[in-house]
């Protein structure tokens, strides 16, 4: 496992607030990332559902290829994912003791994959504002020409802007809101393997077209405050209530065994 913990720069904590987001360059090293790498791929693939082509997907479909929970299907994939070093540094930047897992997520972007839309995470997700942040870390170096995601700077404080579910539709709907508000889109440009992004619940975000032959593979993983309370699913949070809380319901804290402590 990834344990041994960094010291996390008072900077980033301030960023983070005021902006919804940082990047953390260097969080995992090229030597870490190369032992996890295989089998988080291998995983990935072998959890892949989607087998149309490409130009038989909608928008969304043709963003990436999504695989969820890989720490229930591999032990190497379960140790980078209840790494304490990442958890330390979620539970920092949200300014809490300790944080549960909400669910981690491969995420592959093909050659020739589509653009990701503007979307809020938490739209989806049935839990109290304010208590989640999502760690986004590449396995393979992004370049210049297919860059790191972009964000909304300042949008975390804005809460629901209600686009609907994630299309083309609610991009350009996103896309209007923000100019409308002058908010400044910023983006980390080219990463590295081990580099890795945080973002809060409600911060708006994008990411472009993977316009070159290479895939760009990506693990994320989803934390949660601990203390956190469910709240009443919107028709969009029902399926991640029934998914990723183990059964509990609303009213209830998030401590389900599908939800484990992570750090401290």
């Amino acid at each position: 496992m990834i344990d041994e913990l960094i010291d996390l720069p008072a900077s980033s904590v301030e960023e983070f607030d005021r902006k919804g987001h940082t990047c953390i360059r260097g969080l995992a090293t090229p030597e870490e990332l190369s032992f996890f790498r295989p089998e988080i791929e291998k995983t990935a693939h072998g959890g892949r559902y989607d087998h149309r082509p490409i130009e038989d997907r909608d928008t969304y479909g043709k963003a990436f290829l999504q695989v969820h929970n890989l720490w229930q299907r591999n032990s190497t994939c379960k140790s980078f994912v209840f790494s304490k070093r990442f958890a330390h540094v979620a539970a920092t930047l949200l300014g809490v003791e300790s944080v549960r897992l909400y669910h981690d997520q491969s995420l592959l972007k093909e050659p020739n994959g589509g653009y990701t839309p503007w979307h809020q995470d938490q739209t989806y997700w049935p839990l109290e504002s304010g208590k989640t942040v999502t760690m986004w870390m590449p396995l393979t170096e992004i370049s210049a020409e297919v860059g790191s995601m972009y964000f909304v700077t300042g949008s975390h404080k804005m809460g629901n802007i209600d686009a609907g579910v994630i299309s083309d539709e609610s991009h350009q709907k996103i896309s209007q809101w923000i100019e409308k508000n002058s908010l400044p889109e910023e983006t980390y440009g080219p990463m590295q393997p081990g580099d890795a992004t945080f973002h809060a619940g409600w911060t708006l975000h994008r990411a472009g077209a993977n316009l070159t032959s290479e895939a760009r593979p990506v693990m994320t993983v989803i934390f949660v405050a601990d203390g956190t309370r469910i709240l009443e699913p919107t028709p969009l949070q029902d399926f991640d209530l029934k998914v990723w809380l183990g059964g509990q319901l609303p009213g209830e804290m998030v401590d389900s065994p599908m939800n484990p402590l992570l750090y401290p």
